[in-house]
């Protein structure tokens, strides 16, 4: 026998059921073909185990409940569970959040706190999530809390696996499946596994999307590619190897948000909002919020904002990654290495809070091995050791230009990792065991480049006073005609030297003007060539309309070292035939950072601390599943990644919070009868910060926290008492399955409905930047033959409209762009397996 089939042999033996495996992820057949709940099988701890069996809080849905529940990439992984929070925030930035625990990663310099693994290799920049199109997956694993033992790397809030079908020996076999919706949505997937005798199998796979915008400007739309290939050589009993390599590309336009309103921009009222009164669906660049958009003023130009464009918004971006997996068992146990390779090549632009809009051009790539031997030891004492190295290297060059203010930055930065883990489980009797794991983790970062912010004055470089603060002449805003639509916008550019050749080229700045670098003496400065609409006096004899200042940071080299241990212990007895009860404490450490800023050049690591207690069980035959976790997290120094204002112009600063996370989670299946099949998902979550503390320029915080006060020209504020992004208080999922036996057909009938309550989605903290509560309603109908040759789905996706605000984006002269759910859509699809 060889090691595939040993490995699933042994696996479907063990197994008992899925812990936590959610309303998506029950097949719809198990109750018809068993009488009862099939067997979940899952590699949440490093090893194929029963879901079950593993004592941990993790959802494991398959490809086809992810296809009916229309999830098509990693960024639609938000609708999976209560507990994950997804959020595209433009081109591929894509955030994730468990019960509250996550990061806001808007550039490669701050990382994830949920790791994803694809094929068992960690991806170590969530931007790949875009590039992972959900097709021919066994199944997609979530693992909710710290994994601080046997993932390590910034799995503090917990890991998503994406798990693909391997070759299988000895079979050709294969599926096509095509897809036609409204928003004239097309997708195609397919899959064919080929035998190469008796020893080796090939697998290929692929999936293409495209489908208009949501929105009326052409936003909010899909266009990927996606290839995946794979080869199984297994040459003896004892060893297997297995070769995976992918690719994929997205040339979408992108998400976008709706501009729902502005707030005031008059001192002590920043927090008053206007709504817009435009519907959901017009997008950034339609009329309406242009036309509201060119009727704010930007500081301290005191120029109109100019339009938006679809035309100016793109992306162009792809993701190639190699593996191999090699397995050698040795009696006693198993070695598993893994070494991998993934780069990403992205040029994209997209708006964001109104950016004008922001340019991005990055390159990355990572290298990474992984070796592991899990035991299989006759005594009472198995485990798994390891050790793990990533070495990261990243180019950036990105501006996030707003019309007359442009941050730009070029810097390249990466680093390396190692570490070397151990968990064991010893079985003090058959049904009481203890646990126990620890990992010891040395992280490197650095980062070198240069930051440049340019910002266009109104009458003049400010030499007076607070440089960044309106004094005397030659600043005179208003009577200088600024606001009269003279003044000219900045380039879109992320390079320096050509953003101010630009100028030089259109007459605007004086010849032979050069990029210096701030930093080294006063602000570079460059008065523009054309008159102001004051007149000359004694003081100001040649009156000109205003300066491009260069307010940035400048030149910047930063690196840092940290390590940690992390550590879990656990107990687990066995209170029935098919009931478990388990109790654990885990550590989660996420590695501190470095950042393109002379004030804050580093920031500081995060932990978590979680307390668990949870049951897993099978009732009534193995037609009843009732899973109960009940919880509680101390997190302490949280990466938050925020938007605010600095220097007159848009910034991204890092600051550390702590916070507490308790709730319980109850999952249910049912198998109420042989054809209908009932299970269902809640959480109830209480998420607060003990500690926040934000930062802005005097008087621009536009906080929905209390003010500290001004210190060496920064204000403060508390934000302590609110609620952690992306944590509602209550959420649930339902769905249930009905198969209606028609002569030799089956009709399989589902329905979903999820529920989350209002939730925060952005660090600024004001009402106006939290979700709704919504519930939605999916409906699908699948007709196929007893042979399950083909199959012939109808379906409907968010049956009521239901729109929900996902991510939002406040400019730092008010205007807030929300970015909101898709709407009711709906489709045919045919499938025909082989």
């Amino acid at each position: 026998m060889r090691l595939s089939q040993v490995l699933s042999s042994s696996a479907a033996i063990a197994a008992l059921l899925a812990p936590s495996t959610g309303a998506f992820a029950q097949d719809e057949s198990s109750a018809a073909t068993s009488g009862g709940l099939d067997t979940v099988v899952v590699t949440a701890q490093r090893k194929e185990e029963s879901l079950q069996d593993a004592a941990v809080a993790v959802e494991a849905v398959d490809q086809e409940s992810l296809t009916r529940a229309g999830l098509e990439s990693a960024q639609d992984l938000g609708q999976l569970s209560p507990a994950l929070g997804v959020t595209a925030g433009g081109g591929p930035l894509t955030s994730f959040f468990v019960r509250g625990v996550g990061a806001l990663t808007v550039n490669p310099l701050t990382d994830s706190a949920i790791a994803q693994n694809v094929d068992g290799v960690y991806l170590g920049r969530s931007s790949g999530a875009a590039g992972l199109a959900l097709y021919d997956l066994e199944r997609v694993e979530l693992l909710k809390g710290p994994q601080g033992t046997l993932y390590g790397r910034n799995a503090t809030g917990g890991v998503v696996n994406y798990i693909p079908k391997k070759p299988v020996l000895g079979e050709h076999s294969g599926f096509a499946q095509a897809e036609y919706g409204n928003y004239d949505k097309i997708g195609v997937q397919a899959a064919g596994n080929l035998a190469l005798g008796d020893n080796a199998a090939i697998r290929l796979s692929g999936n293409y999307l495209n489908r208009d915008g949501y929105s009326d400007d052409g936003t909010n739309d899909a266009d990927s590619f996606s290839l995946r290939g794979q080869i199984l050589f297994e040459p003896t009993d004892a060893l297997s190897v297995r070769v995976a390599a992918d690719y994929s590309e997205i040339n979408a336009i992108g998400s976008a948000g709706d501009l729902i309103g502005t707030y005031s921009n008059n001192d002590g009222m920043l927090s008053d909002f206007t709504p817009s009164g435009l519907p959901i669906n017009s997008g950034p660049t339609a009329d309406g919020a242009n036309a509201i958009r060119t009727g704010v003023l930007h500081t301290p130009s005191f120029a109109p904002f100019q339009p938006l464009s679809a035309d100016d918004l793109y992306q162009d971006i792809s993701f190639t990654g190699v593996m191999a997996e090699i397995n050698y068992d040795i009696g006693a146990g198993t070695f598993t290495f893994i070494p991998a390779y993934r780069e990403a090549d992205q040029d994209y632009q997209f708006t964001g809070p109104g950016f004008a809009p922001a340019k991005t051009l990055e390159e990355n790539s990572q290298t990474s091995f992984e070796l592991r031997f899990a035991s299989d030891f006759e005594g009472p004492l198995n485990g798994i050791i390891g050790a793990f190295y990533i070495d990261e290297e990243i180019s950036t060059s990105t501006v996030f230009a707003q019309n007359f203010a442009s941050p730009i930055q070029n810097y390249d930065n990466g680093g390396e990792s190692w570490a070397i883990f151990g968990q064991g489980t010893f079985d003090i009797t058959e049904t009481f065991r203890l646990t126990a794991g620890i990992r010891y983790t040395e992280d490197s970062k650095f980062v070198d480049g240069i930051s440049d912010t340019f910002v266009t004055f109104c009458g003049g470089a400010p030499f007076t006073g607070n440089f960044l603060t309106p004094g005397p002449p030659p600043f005179n805003s208003f009577a200088n005609g600024c606001a009269s639509g003279a003044m000219p916008a900045h380039p879109v550019t992320s390079d320096r030297d050509a953003f101010i050749a630009d100028f030089v080229n259109r007459g605007l700045i004086a010849p032979g003007s050069v990029a210096t670098v701030p930093g080294m003496g006063p602000p570079p400065f460059y008065n523009l060539t054309l008159p102001g609409g004051v007149p000359p006096t004694p003081g100001n004899p040649n009156p000109i309309l205003g300066a491009i200042v260069n307010v940035g940071e400048g030149a910047l080299v930063s690196e840092l070292d940290y390590s940690e241990v992390t550590y879990r212990a656990g107990l687990e007895w066995d209170w029935g035939p098919s009931n478990l009860l388990y109790a654990t404490y885990e550590t989660g450490y996420r590695a501190g950072g470095v950042d393109l800023s002379l004030a804050s050049p580093t920031y500081d690591p995060e932990y978590i601390d979680s307390y668990t207690i949870g049951s897993k069980n099978r009732f009534f035959d193995n037609t009843l599943q009732l899973n109960l976790e009940a919880f509680l997290w101390k997190y302490d120094g949280q990466q938050v990644t925020y938007f605010t204002t600095l220097d007159s112009a848009s910034a991204f600063p890092i600051a550390n919070a702590d916070a507490t996370i308790k709730g319980v989670d109850v999952d249910v299946i049912w198998a109420a009868t042989d054809n209908t099949t009932i299970s269902g998902n809640m959480q109830i979550l209480d998420s607060t910060y003990d500690a926040l503390t934000l930062i802005s320029d005097p008087g621009r915080g536009r906080f929905g926290c209390v003010s500290l006060g001004v210190a060496a020209g920064i204000e403060s504020y508390d934000c302590s008492g609110n609620s952690l992004l992306f944590s509602p208080d209550f959420g649930a999922d339902l769905d249930v399955n009905h198969i209606i036996d028609i002569s030799n057909f089956d009709l399989s009938l589902t329905a979903n409905v999820s529920h989350r309550s209002e939730q925060q989605t952005n660090f600024l903290l004001l009402e106006e930047t939290k979700a709704d509560s919504y519930t939605t309603l999916n409906l699908d109908a699948t007709l196929s033959p007893d042979d399950a040759r083909w199959a012939l789905s109808v379906f409907m996706r968010n049956v009521t409209d239901e729109r929900y605000v996902t991510n939002s984006n406040v400019s730092n002269r008010g205007l807030n762009y929300a970015i909101y759910s898709p709407p009711r859509t709906y489709g045919v699809r045919l499938r025909a397996n082989f």
